[in-house]
């Protein structure tokens, strides 16, 4: 029997014998993973490396262990750095390319077009003769003038309506629609415009033709008693405020706390004047929702009208502004703005911006003379008239007063007044470069495509660690967010609506306009969870806040992709419109939807002012029933698909438009005139049935009934014995109603008044 090798004693004699080599098991063989990376020491010594960090060699030697990327690695996380340093200057020449002159611009479309892996953008390609031929620049350039707005007493009230107004559009459409009827046999040329002056003032919905009501006698000093005042100044702030805080909550409230507790006092004129714009506006509201109206409770135009005559009392036209003088413009053009004056509210407005930029509001001040608290405050004074001028710039199709390039005035920070004298915000006040780092992290407009950090590209400029992203909600930051919104807004009007710009290539046109709907969307993605409208549930304490800023969203994006639907290439039959220029029509379509998708089937006025800016919801839902109104007309003429989705979003507005007119003469108008379209274009769908048998099944709707519109007039407006069902407060310690009481904290100062409308001593400065 064989004896086992390992049990016995080696000989020198058998050293020939073999000798058994004890094997790894599999187990222990599968404990020792092989390394992907050796250490730089292990691989200069050609040595196996274990992978670990120190390795098990450079441990027992005592040296340094470090691991470095082999060539492998080095070249891929190379070629990401170029692809992503490619993608950072593609994004930087697609948003100077309609900022630079026309050669320029030319030059980096077709550059980014030669690189482009999209086949069908580089077909798109043309000069600008070819341009110039297709006839696409006349329909929304802004290059000359076709009325005569100096003999046209028609037109004078008007005035002059642009590229980006949804006036401009209807008059195009109303045009072509007539044009048709004029060349179409059988149909009468009675009451077709033979004038462009006739054309505008049939398709406006502005007010400005008729007097602005105001008062003649009437008493300055007289003002609405102490429960009136606090029921309208406490409706002011909750639904006025929030978009346009061109006063000081606190310190205007304490002001005017003092000036009911003590009747003796007399207040500067300027300020009663601000005091009774405010009463207006809140007036205005208050019929309204007719809950909130109240017994001695005087017309919005009462209240305006004295204002104007005190606010005109000391301050001709040739006397020189002070803070007190630029708020009083701003809220005249803003309340001009809600009776329906939108021309004269463009003009004030204007004042208001110029008077701002004579005292330097537009600028960043480091004066030491006055508080960081009233600092702030005059910050906001600009925003308020800088957001009003540019919605107003909008609904006129008008350029602005001044350029963003002039300003410096910082944004202001999202903590409301109460927060002032507490950290952060006081650190903010003080420390201007603490705030431009703080706000930098936080806004849009702080992280540009050259300085964005890393891992920002998805949540629009925004760190992700941002302790912004914590602060509790409020109306301060709805602000900011809406002031972003406007800036991207006038980049719109700056560029694709300046004069000559659509005559360059298409593919520079359609850059600028995907570059600001990119815009658009990392804003959007940006927004905290309480502001943000997309795929949100159920309804809750910030709804009117979503609900502002998603129509205003929506808007924006209309006003970008506005240009598309007028494109030559859409309207050519038997031709299918481009990739790019599909992209961006559907853009346009679908935002002109979305608003109104964010109203209920059935109308509700009340409902509406509860939720919307009700000073220029009108304004949207016209945008949006133009839009529509334009794509059906295409849809009908070529033939295209889903003609009947059109109509019936046609019809819920038209529904909105009627339910609005029973109480505002503006929105009487602006039904009448999408009313009249839309009956033009669906006669002209069946003269063409035969051409578009795909359209026969929207012909079968039901059109809205033709009778005549209710009365303008509010019977609320006019009645004096309404009386609010919401409670307030009598007593003269009872100013404002229990629930400002208990949740507004006031200045502690009076020292330094935000809105600075008053000296400290009081008796003495008004005696």
């Amino acid at each position: 029997m064989a004896s086992n090798p390992d049990s016995e004693s080696v000989s020198p004699s058998t050293s020939t014998s073999k000798i058994a080599i004890p094997r790894l098991s599999i187990r222990e063989v599968a404990d020792v993973p092989r390394t992907r990376k050796a250490c730089k020491e292990c691989r200069k010594r050609k040595a196996k490396c274990d992978g670990r960090q120190p390795c098990s060699r450079c441990t027992a030697c005592g040296i340094e262990c470090v691991y470095i990327d082999g060539k492998r690695e080095t070249m891929e996380r190379r070629h990401q750095d170029l692809e992503s340093q490619v993608q950072v200057y593609e994004k930087l020449l697609r948003r100077v390319q309609f900022r630079v002159p026309p050669e320029d611009g030319d030059l980096i479309a077709r550059t980014l077009a030669h690189y482009s892996e999209t086949s069908d953008m580089k077909g798109t390609v043309t000069d600008r003769g070819q341009s110039q031929a297709i006839g696409d620049g006349a329909v929304y350039a802004i290059e000359c003038v076709q009325e005569d707005l100096h003999s046209s007493k028609t037109l004078q009230p008007i005035g002059f309506i642009g590229g980006p107004s949804e006036l401009s559009w209807i008059q195009d459409l109303n045009q072509e629609v007539e044009k048709y009827t004029i060349s179409s046999e059988g149909i009468s040329l009675k009451g077709v415009p033979t004038n462009d002056s006739e054309v505008l003032s049939r398709v406006s919905y502005f007010l400005d033709d008729q007097e602005l009501a105001m008062y003649g006698n009437i008493d300055l000093q007289i003002q609405p008693p102490q429960g009136v005042a606090e029921r309208l100044l406490c409706l002011y702030f909750q639904t006025v405020h929030l978009s346009f805080p061109i006063i000081s909550k606190l310190s205007f409230t304490q002001q005017v706390g003092r000036y009911y507790a003590n009747p003796s006092l007399r207040p500067p004129k300027k300020w009663l004047a601000i005091l009774n714009l405010v009463f207006a506006a809140a007036a205005k509201f208050a019929h309204l929702v007719p809950q909130h109206l109240m017994q001695s409770m005087d017309s919005p135009t009462e209240y305006f009208s004295r204002a104007q005559q005190l606010a005109t009392a000391e301050n001709p036209l040739t006397e020189h502004p002070n803070l007190q003088q630029v708020q009083i413009e701003g809220l005249t053009a803003f309340l001009c703005m809600v009776f329906g004056h939108i021309n004269r509210s463009w003009r004030v407005s204007g004042i208001a911006i110029r008077s701002s930029i004579a005292m330097g509001i537009n600028l960043r001040n480091q004066s030491k003379e006055i508080s960081n608290t009233s600092r702030e405050i005059r910050y906001r004074v600009w925003w308020s008239l800088y957001t009003l001028e540019n919605t107003l710039s909008v609904m006129t199709g008008r350029p602005t007063g001044t350029s963003d390039r002039f300003c410096t005035t910082p944004l202001p920070i999202p903590f409301e007044e109460e927060q002032f004298h507490q950290d952060p915000a006081a650190r903010l006040l003080g420390d201007s470069e603490f705030r431009a780092e703080y706000m930098r992290d936080f806004t849009f407009f702080g992280c540009t495509p050259a300085n964005r950090p890393p891992n920002t590209e998805k949540i629009g400029g925004r760190r992700p660690g941002s302790k912004l992203q914590d602060i509790v909600p409020n109306t301060s930051r709805y602000f900011l967010y809406f002031i972003e919104l406007t800036k991207i807004m006038r980049q719109a009007v700056d560029s694709l609506y300046s004069p000559g710009f659509a005559r360059r290539p298409w593919l520079t046109i359609y850059a600028a306009m995907i570059d600001l709907v990119h815009e658009t969307d990392e804003w959007v993605s940006g927004l905290a969870e309480a502001f943000s409208f997309k795929d949100h549930q159920g309804s809750g304490q910030f709804d009117s806040w979503r609900w502002g800023l998603a129509v205003r969203f929506h808007s924006v994006r209309i006003t970008i992709c506005r240009p598309s639907l007028c494109r030559s290439g859409r309207h050519r039959q038997g031709t299918e419109p481009s990739k790019d220029l599909q992209e961006t029509t559907d853009i346009c379509i679908d935002s002109a939807c979305q608003i109104l998708d964010l109203l209920p089937d059935k109308p509700d006025g009340i409902w509406l002012a509860q939720v919307s800016p009700w000073w220029c919801v009108l304004h949207y839902l016209m945008q949006s029933a133009t839009i529509l109104l334009i794509e059906l007309g295409y849809r009908i003429r070529t033939g295209a698909d889903q003609a009947a989705f059109i109509e019936s979003r046609i019809k819920k507005a038209l529904h909105w438009l009627s339910a609005l007119a029973a109480d505002d003469l503006a929105a009487e108008r602006a039904f009448r005139v999408c009313d009249s379209l839309h009956r033009r274009l669906l006669l002209r769908s069946i003269t063409e049935q035969d051409r578009v048998p795909r359209f026969s099944a929207a012909l079968s709707t039901k059109l809205i009934p033709s009778a005549d519109v209710p009365s303008l007039v509010s019977q609320a407006e006019h009645s004096s014995t309404h009386v609010s069902v919401v409670p307030h407060g009598t007593g003269e310690s009872a100013f404002m109603d229990s629930e400002m009481r208990n949740e507004t904290m006031f200045h502690p100062a009076l020292q330094t008044p935000y809105d600075q409308f008053m000296p400290y001593n009081l008796d003495r400065a008004w005696n």
